[in-house]
């Protein structure tokens, strides 16, 4: 049986980044892609220094295909990545990818890029907005909370227009990668961080009810 859910946002704000986003693991990855000399001699807390200093010296070109290689590996050819750097200086690119898996991955591109050349590349912006239940949130999959947020966006709304037969029933195939970064501080508590594009409409104070 549908349980009735009420849904209260606390806070919704512009940000510039991901939790988890270039952890060490991933610089490394990318210092051994460029071919670093004395990878091995260096500490994990001069990793992010030390790679903004090497795609600096690459050149934005060369670096940006490093970059997108070591998100994307072979998810995404040499072509595409060469002719994708100079695309990461428009804002927000990573709306122009239909292929929404690859979103959340061109948005962490651009934050190390416009890191490494913040005169070239804007720093990028995404929604942040902090939620509460009146049920447990680990129990929600990322499709049913998807679906209860819609409740709070109008029709026209491009979450709405675009997956408007997701957000009805059934299989919701792309909802792990509509929603970028997903915690719960609280049980009935949850921050979600995604594109603009479809958490825009989401704004401090709304709160609406629906059923999972």
């Amino acid at each position: 049986m549908a349980a009735s859910v009420d849904v209260t946002i606390e806070r919704a704000e512009i940000v510039h980044t991901l939790p988890g986003i270039w952890e060490t693991g991933d610089l490394r990855r990318l210092l051994e892609l460029v071919e670093f000399d004395d990878l091995d001699g260096l500490s994990d807390s001069d990793l992010h220094e030390v790679a903004l200093m090497v795609l600096q010296d690459l050149g934005h070109q060369e670096a940006g295909e490093a970059v997108l290689e070591t998100i994307f590996g072979k998810e995404m050819g040499k072509g595409v990545r060469q002719n994708l750097v100079d695309d990461l200086q428009d804002e927000e690119p990573w709306q122009d990818f239909s292929n929404v898996r690859q979103q959340r991955g061109i948005f962490a591109a651009v934050v190390l890029m416009h890191q490494a050349f913040p005169n070239r590349y804007l720093n990028p912006d995404a929604k942040r907005v902090a939620l509460t239940l009146s049920m447990d949130a680990e129990t929600l999959s990322n499709a049913a909370l998807l679906r209860l947020l819609a409740l709070g966006m109008e029709p026209t709304d491009v979450l709405r227009r675009l997956y408007d037969t997701d957000l009805a029933s059934g299989p919701f195939p792309d909802a792990d990668h509509l929603i970028w970064s997903r915690e719960s501080p609280a049980p009935r508590e949850i921050v979600l961080i995604s594109s603009r594009q479809w958490l825009g409409a989401l704004a401090r104070g709304m709160s609406f009810r629906g059923k999972v």
